[in-house]
């Protein structure tokens, strides 16, 4: 099992949701109203001097699939819109406890 931890600006993030959706991943749970800075990245703080947020999503699923997800995420970040908006995606091994 994969965890994709992605993180990607709020202008784009229905458009990730649609993605997920449209590849059939077993499920994600999103965060809203995320805060934050990365070097080389733009801040957004939510405010008037850094606006903007982002938003953090959790899509947990099989190894094939993950791969899939994170290989589409690519081709989505290829697009000039996706790229300068802010997308990240991080995967990491997961296993189901309870």
């Amino acid at each position: 099992m994969k965890f994709i931890w992605i993180f990607c600006n709020q202008s784009i993030a229905p458009e990730i949701l649609d993605l997920l959706d449209s590849l059939g991943v077993d499920g994600y749970t999103v965060w809203r109203h995320v805060l934050g800075h990365h070097r080389g990245c733009r801040t957004h703080w939510g405010d008037a001097v850094w606006p903007g947020e982002n938003w953090a999503i959790l899509v947990v699923d099989n190894a094939d699939k993950a791969w899939y997800v994170v290989e589409e995420l690519k081709k989505m970040k290829q697009r000039r819109a996706i790229h300068n908006a802010g997308l990240r995606a991080f995967v990491q091994d997961g296993e189901l406890m309870v």
